[in-house]
C-alpha cells in the first residue's frame, strides 16, 4: 500500500505504507526506547520527575506484566505501580512542608504529581487512573502554592453550557498564574494554555512558567473529554461554548484580576492545537492572536490514519485513546475505535466550513516528522480560506509538536504580533 500522508524520513520500518516503531513491542521496550531518555532529561512526560523515581516503577512492570505489552492497554494494572510512589514523595513532602523547607517540599510535591501524571496515561478511564488523577491535582496545587507565581485554582461559571447536547452542569476549572512583580498599566496580557489529549492542567509547568517569564498572565486548562473539562466529548462545538464562557469570564475579572482584556491569547499543543486553531476561527474577535502546536483538523480523522495510530511515535494505543477522548466509549476498545473511525469527520475542520471562516492572527507550527497527527492538517490549515492572518511554519526534520525550537519561534512570532499594536 502507499499512503497519501507524508512518512517520516528517518523511519526504519514500514507496516501499510505507515511508519513502525518497535516500542510497542514489549513493556520494555517502551521504557528504554521511548521513555527512559526523556526521562532522564526531565521533559514531557517527565517534567519535574527524577528517573530515580521512575527507574524502580518500570521495573516492577516489567516484572508484573511479564513484558506484555498488551498490559500497557489495562490503566489499572498499570498504574497501580505508581501509587506508591506517588504517595510516598508527597507524604515527604508534606513533612518538609511542615518543617519550613519550602524548596524541598516544592520539589517533592511536583515529584509526586509527575509520578501521578504518567500513572494515569494517556487518559483517565479507569478506578486507579481517576485515583491517580486526584492525587496528582492535589500534590500539584500544594506545590503550585509553593511557586514564585503560585498556581491559583479558579472555578469559570460554564454559562454557556448546553445540556441537551451532553455538557455537564459544573464550573470550568483552571490553574490561573500571573508573573511575578509590578503588573503593566494596561493589565497583564492573558494566554489560554489549551491542553491536549494527555497532558492535563497539572501538567504544563515548564511552559506555563515560560510564558510567565514572558509577561504573560495563563489560564491553562483541559479540552473536552479530558481532565476536568466539563465541555461534552461528543460535540464538536462543545469546545465553541467552553471557549465563550471563559473568554466571557476573563473579560469581566479583567478590572479585579489586573487583565488586559484587549490582549487575549491561545496556545494550544498537540490535540489542544486542533481546538486552538478551531477558536480562531469561532472566536476571531474575542482573541487577538493564537498559536496552534502540532495540531491536526481533518486529515487526522482519516481512516487510514485512524487505523496506523497504534503503530507509530505515541507511546500507548493512541486510536483508543482518542476514541475515548471524543466520547466513543465501549467496554470492547475496538468497538469504540471502529465507531469512531466511522463517525470522526464530524470534528473535521475543513468538513465543518470553519476552516474557512475568518481568523484572528493564527500561527501553525509543527514538524514535517509528526505521525501523531499527519503533517498535511498543517498544510490545510495555513493555507484554506482566508489565510490574511494566518501564518505556516512547518519544520523540517522534526517530529510531533516540531521540537526542538519550535517555542522560541512561537515566542519570537508572539512578540512581533504585539508589537505590530503600537
Amino acid at each position: 500500500m502507499s499512503t497519501p500522508f507524508h512518512v517520516q524520513s528517518s523511519t526504519e520500518t514500514l507496516r501499510d505504507g505507515f511508519p513502525y516503531f518497535p516500542h510497542h513491542e514489549s513493556v520494555s521496550a517502551l521504557w528504554e526506547q521511548k521513555w527512559r531518555g526523556p526521562c532522564a532529561a526531565e521533559v514531557y512526560p517527565f517534567e519535574d520527575g527524577r528517573l530515580a523515581d521512575f527507574e524502580p516503577i518500570f521495573a516492577e512492570l516489567i516484572a508484573v506484566s511479564g513484558d506484555d505489552p498488551a498490559f500497557l492497554s489495562r490503566q489499572d494494572d498499570f498504574a497501580r505501580p505508581f501509587l506508591p510512589a506517588g504517595d510516598r514523595l508527597a507524604d515527604e513532602a508534606r513533612a518538609a512542608a511542615e518543617r519550613g523547607e519550602t524548596d524541598r517540599a516544592r520539589e517533592l510535591f511536583l515529584r509526586a504529581a509527575a509520578v501521578y501524571r504518567t500513572a494515569r496515561f494517556p487518559v483517565v478511564r479507569s478506578p486507579l487512573g481517576q485515583e491517580a488523577w486526584e492525587k496528582g491535582k492535589a500534590a500539584y496545587e500544594q506545590g503550585g502554592r509553593l511557586m514564585e507565581s503560585p498556581v491559583v485554582p479558579v472555578a469559570i461559571p460554564f454559562k454557556h453550557a448546553d445540556f441537551a447536547a451532553g455538557d455537564y452542569d459544573t464550573d470550568i476549572p483552571v490553574y490561573l498564574r500571573v508573573p511575578h512583580g509590578p503588573r503593566p498599566e494596561a493589565g497583564w496580557p492573558v494566554v489560554l494554555y489549551i491542553c491536549g489529549l494527555d497532558g492535563y492542567r497539572t501538567d504544563q509547568g515548564p511552559r506555563v512558567q515560560a510564558l510567565i517569564d514572558h509577561g504573560f498572565a495563563t489560564l491553562a486548562f483541559e479540552i473536552p473529554g479530558t481532565g476536568d473539562c466539563p465541555a461534552a466529548p461528543s460535540d464538536p462545538a462543545s469546545a465553541d461554548r467552553l471557549m465563550s464562557s471563559i473568554l466571557d469570564w476573563v473579560a469581566d475579572s479583567a478590572p479585579e484580576s489586573g487583565f488586559d482584556p484587549a490582549t487575549i491569547l491561545a496556545w494550544g499543543v498537540s490535540t489542544g492545537g486542533y481546538y486552538v486553531q478551531r477558536a480562531a476561527h469561532t472566536h476571531a474577535d474575542q482573541l487577538f492572536a493564537a498559536v496552534a502546536q502540532g495540531g491536526g483538523g481533518h486529515r487526522m480523522f482519516d481512516a487510514e490514519w485512524i487505523g496506523a495510530q497504534n503503530q507509530m511515535e505515541y507511546p500507548f494505543d493512541l486510536a483508543e485513546a482518542l476514541a475515548y477522548k471524543f466520547g466513543y466509549r465501549d467496554a470492547d476498545p475496538a468497538a469504540a475505535v471502529a465507531a469512531y473511525t466511522a463517525d470522526a469527520h464530524r470534528f473535521s475542520l475543513v468538513d465543518s466550513g470553519v476552516l474557512d471562516a475568518p481568523a484572528c492572527r493564527l500561527l501553525i507550527i509543527n514538524g514535517t516528522e509528526d505521525t501523531i497527527f499527519p503533517i498535511e492538517d498543517c498544510f490545510l490549515a495555513g493555507t484554506r480560506g482566508d489565510a490574511t492572518h494566518t501564518d505556516l511554519v512547518v519544520r523540517g526534520g522534526r517530529p510531533h509538536m516540531g521540537e526542538p525550537g519550535a517555542g522560541q519561534i512561537a515566542f519570537a512570532w508572539l512578540d512581533q504580533a504585539l508589537a505590530s499594536r503600537s
